[in-house]
């Protein structure tokens, strides 16, 4: 009963088998991006590849671990002896077939030939797993197999002489037999989805117990079965759960668990080394083998059919020929990576997006031999195409089954300059040369000729069937379907000139469009009549002169689309120009050598800079260059775009041409996950965690952060964004992979970096990182507030020093006042007293002694006088400007009074708060009392009066009498005068006097208070 059932794999093949869609054998112009050691591979030479949750791409080879972020590759190597005692480090360069696992955790397991390493990728660490075998000090036995994960999270390896489980979180191991101890071999484990365990060894196949330690053997050459001559390469398991026994000298089988057979696979009969499952842009599955015999295949089940990829030495975008070893599919973008002993190969449907078919020999590049200016589908055949190749004559492709091929000519060489090419409605090929034109019958493969001596410039079809000749000199012909004869037309040049012809383009009024080097006419055979087409603008940047026009089309809509340096123009029938495309808005280019528009109404145009995409709903261009997948970036001479019935577009170049499908022009959608490859830190570098913060230590002044959008598809056209939040004031937009920072202020910040695909997608979401600097101790609040605190305190000490010091002083002024006024003035006052009893006394008896007495008392007098004022200038209880204005108000009243003067003083406001030092008080008062004593003595004044004010911290005190007054020219100052400008000196202040005879005199002083 078992047998009888289909099983589900039968179910799943069946499918395979019978999927209702068509595939070309297009398997030939697959394009493939190649990375080899000149890009930064360790070794060309391809072992495992994983792709892990991060989605960095490792890639093991013969010559250490490779970690690829769509840019660059980054090597890990042996850094030291395998010998040494710290064993901690890659001791193998050489990475095993499949020898890459992601665990859960994920850390990475890299099996190699010394040992088996589990490597931390953050921190970028390798730990040695220790083994018996690694301590024999014995090369042949240290390779170990892949690591396989059973369900329930543990892995299992295995070296030459056993079968190892292993705790990947304690390291610990338990050994188990292999099914045979053979040289140079290990058994490879495999875990299928359904848990199932696998054993790979040494070509035959065997699912093992591990309760019951057993091996049951099931397919495959052994010592136990050595009849069967099939040998076991590897396992691979579809992400349907499809599991595939791949051998190295027969195809394919897939295992069926309900039924516990192997079935093989219908139209493949060669070994393999590798598999992975894809699917075509409509769906239709296939698989990629890396076929023993034939290197990369396709194994396409709907056809039941294996499809070599061809590699081709002249297309460096062709398969390199290697052996394939492995292959990985990434699941989200459909990326295909191959790894072969000749590099690194990628299948890319987001950066490959045109196919491609090249001649067998092609000229140099930038010659017109080889040159492809139309491509076009035969009209009744859907896979045959003629190729017009300049210099060489006509092609015709086979689509799916060969190259493209020369159609035998019939004439010399010399006569191979064709220049145009059309079908007529019989499905006669009609080619253009310099001597005539050529039609060629492909059912009869017979060729016949006409119009011999006349140099053919351009062909076209019109709907009616009528094929249309331009010919030098402006001639122009028509073959008549109805009478299978040519004829002339005659055309009615303007000036009766003739003119020779570019291109033509037969519209859907019958109508030829006519393009030439002096412009743009239309023609209409019915009527017979012939005008010129003009362009209509008010823009003066464009330049309308009929020999600057490169090339036209008239698209399906009936507008003009014509282009000339530096623009393209859509106009109306009558030249009215609708839209005008410059460098300003999106035109990339000087000159345009083809147009085309596609089923979406999307214009696309043939340049010296890239092929261009343009929207007319929008007015948006994309651009395509050899990283697409084209042949050349740019052409540079007159190169037809051709659409065939299924709506593909062809752009013929060198020796090659490329087409696609817009429809399936797929747009990279995928926002790339953004991810950081390095810290450094004062240059050196630090290890950061996700989720971590990032912490700056003082004297760590300078932060650099690498980082990567993890988008393979045509990475160098990734952008990315950063901003320091707390810092950058807007986000920083660049196409730099990395932020550095310097001297940043203490505190918390939030670096985000966000990257867009090579397709403009952005992540939005992107990666933030935290980022503390700590501040140095002097930087932090409680250092603040103790220097705050200390500062403080000295204030107060200095505070109370000054306070101290100044109480000192004072006491020391006041001592010496009192001494001076209790001594000196008692001592002077007695002398004045003793010189007045003494004139009395002598009055009678010796009156020539009484002047002198009256000297002394006078002297005397003066000199108590002057000691009041110093005692007074002295005493600290009268400091104030206060105190100064009432002895200044005192002396001039006094003074004043004796004489009969008036005295007036004016104060502005109450000076109390103010408090000149000593030396101030006492210029000030001396300046004063100086003046007054002149005005006095001198002036012969009847009033006096005195303004002290202070304004803006200026002291400004003004004396003013009305006296007689001098001339300040001719009087000599004395000491007096001399004096009053030292003392102003002093006390860093100036005086003027200005006197006018018989005005009076005004003494100024200026100084600063305080």
């Amino acid at each position: 009963m078992k047998d009888m059932r289909i099983g589900l794999v039968g179910v799943f093949i069946g499918w395979l088998l019978i999927w209702p869609g068509r595939l070309h054998a297009q398997w030939t112009d697959v394009s493939f991006e190649h990375y080899t050691t000149d890009e930064g591979l360790s070794s060309n030479y391809i072992t495992a590849l994983l792709k892990d949750r991060r989605g960095f791409l490792w890639i093991g080879t013969s010559n250490g671990l490779n970690r690829f972020d769509g840019l660059h590759f980054k090597a890990y190597k042996r850094t030291h002896s395998y010998y040494r005692k710290d064993k901690d480090g890659l001791l193998g360069n050489y990475v095993v077939n499949h020898g890459l696992t992601e665990a859960p955790d994920g850390f990475l397991w890299v099996s190699t030939n010394r040992g088996l390493y589990r490597f931390d990728p953050v921190r970028e660490r390798f730990q040695v797993i220790p083994m018996p075998s690694l301590s024999d000090q014995l090369a042949d036995n240290d390779f170990v197999s892949p690591l396989a994960i059973d369900r329930q999270g543990d892995g299992w390896f295995s070296t030459k002489e056993q079968l190892y489980r292993i705790d990947l979180k304690t390291l610990a191991l338990t050994a188990f037999p292999v099914p045979f101890v053979e040289p140079n071999s290990y058994a490879d484990p495999f875990f299928d989805q359904s848990g199932h365990f696998w054993v790979q060894h040494e070509g035959a196949l065997y699912r093992f117990n591990p309760h019951t330690r057993q091996y049951t053997h099931i397919i495959g050459n052994d010592r136990n079965h050595p009849d069967q001559q099939v040998w076991v390469s590897t396992l691979y398991q579809t992400p349907q759960q499809t599991l595939f026994v791949l051998f190295y000298n027969r195809g394919p089988m897939a295992y069926d668990p309900v039924t516990d057979r192997l079935l093989p696979l219908p139209g493949t009969d060669a070994g393999a080394l590798s598999m992975t499952a894809d699917q075509q842009p409509g769906g239709e599955p296939f698989f990629w083998l890396g076929d023993t015999r034939r290197g990369l295949v396709v194994y396409v089940p709907s056809q039941q059919k294996t499809l070599p990829v061809r590699s081709q030495t002249q297309d460096p975008m062709s398969h390199n020929g290697g052996v394939v070893g492995c292959l990985y599919r990434d699941p989200k973008s459909g990326i295909v990576w191959i790894g072969t002993n000749k590099g690194l190969e990628k299948v890319d449907p987001f950066a490959i997006k045109f196919r491609r078919e090249l001649l067998r020999s092609r000229t140099p590049v930038n010659t017109t031999g080889d040159f492809i200016p139309v491509v076009q589908q035969d009209n009744r055949q859907d896979d045959r195409y003629w190729l017009l190749v300049r210099e060489k004559g006509l092609y015709v492709w086979q689509r799916g089954k060969d190259e493209p091929h020369l159609v035998p000519f019939p004439e010399e060489p010399a006569e191979r300059d064709v220049r145009g090419l059309t079908q007529d409605h019989d499905g006669n090929v009609w080619i253009g040369t310099n001597n005539g034109v050529f039609i060629y019958n492909p059912s009869r493969k017979s060729w016949r000729s006409a119009l011999k001596g006349h140099f053919i410039q351009t062909l076209c079809l019109d709907d009616k069937g009528r094929v249309w000749i331009g010919a030098g000199k402006g001639r122009l012909f028509y073959a008549d379907p109805l009478t299978d004869r040519i004829e002339p037309r005659a055309l009615l040049w303007p000036n009766e000139e003739p003119i020779n012809f570019g291109s033509m383009l037969a519209d859907r009024q019958h109508r030829i469009w006519i393009h030439t080097f002096e412009g743009l006419f239309l023609f209409d055979p019915d009527r017979n009549m012939l005008r010129k087409l003009r362009l209509k603008t008010a823009r003066p940047v464009i330049q309308t002169s009929d020999r600057l026009q490169s090339s036209f089309h008239v698209d399906r809509q009936g507008r003009i689309w014509q282009s000339g340096i530096g623009f393209v123009v859509c106009a109306d029938s009558n030249g009215h120009v609708l839209s005008t495309y410059l460098l300003e808005n999106g035109l990339l280019a000087d000159h345009v050598f083809g147009i085309q528009d596609d089923n979406r109404g999307h214009i696309w145009m043939m340049t010296d800079n890239m092929l261009h995409e343009l929207d007319p709903a929008t007015g948006r261009f994309r651009y395509y260059d050899k990283g697409n997948g084209l042949i050349e970036k740019a052409v540079f001479m007159p190169s037809a775009i051709t659409v065939n019935r299924q709506g593909e577009l062809f752009f013929g170049f060198q020796g090659a041409f490329n087409y696609v499908h817009p429809d399936r022009l797929r747009r990279n959608s995928l926002p790339p996950p953004v991810v950081v490859t390095g810290v450094r830190v004062n240059n050196q570098r630090r290890i950061w965690h996700p989720g971590e913060t990032l912490a700056l230590h003082p004297g760590e002044t300078t932060l650099t952060v690498e980082f990567a959008a993890l988008n393979f598809s045509r990475a160098q056209h990734n952008r990315y964004t950063y901003q320091l939040t707390g810092f950058d004031r807007k986000p920083v937009d660049t196409d730099n992979q990395q932020a550095t920072y310097t001297n940043l202020a203490p505190g918390h910040y939030a670096l985000v970096i966000k990257a867009a695909n090579n397709d403009g997608v952005w992540n939005t979401t992107g990666l933030t990182i935290p980022v503390e600097v700590i501040p140095a101790y002097y930087q932090t609040w409680w250092f603040t507030l103790l220097i705050i605190a200390l500062l403080a305190g000295a204030g107060y000490l200095a505070y109370r020093y000054r306070s101290q010091q100044k109480a000192r002083i004072e006491a020391i002024r006041n001592r010496i006042a009192k001494d001076l006024h209790d001594d000196m003035g008692s001592t002077l006052s007695s002398i004045r007293i003793f010189s007045d009893v003494l004139q009395l006394q002598l009055t009678g008896s010796a009156p020539e002694a009484i002047p002198v007495l009256q000297r002394i008392s006078q002297s005397a007098t003066s000199l108590s006088e002057s000691m009041q004022d110093i005692i007074w200038t002295i005493r600290t209880h009268q400091d104030t400007l206060d105190d100064v204005v009432i002895r200044m108000r005192e002396f001039g009243l006094k003074m004043a009074e004796a004489r009969d003067i008036a005295f007036r003083m004016d104060v502005m406001e109450s000076f109390q708060p103010l408090k000149p030092d000593m030396a101030q008080r006492r210029n000030l008062y001396l300046i004063f009392k100086e003046s007054i004593n002149n005005a006095i003595k001198y002036a012969q004044c009847t009033a006096i009066n005195v303004d002290l004010r202070v304004i803006h911290g200026q002291l400004q005190l003004t004396i003013q009498d009305n006296g007689q007054g001098f001339d300040p020219a001719t009087v000599r100052e004395g000491n007096g005068l001399q004096n009053l400008r030292q003392r102003a000196l002093e006390i860093n202040g100036t005086l003027s006097i200005e006197s006018v005879r018989g005005q009076g005199t005004t003494i100024r002083l200026m100084a600063k208070t305080g």
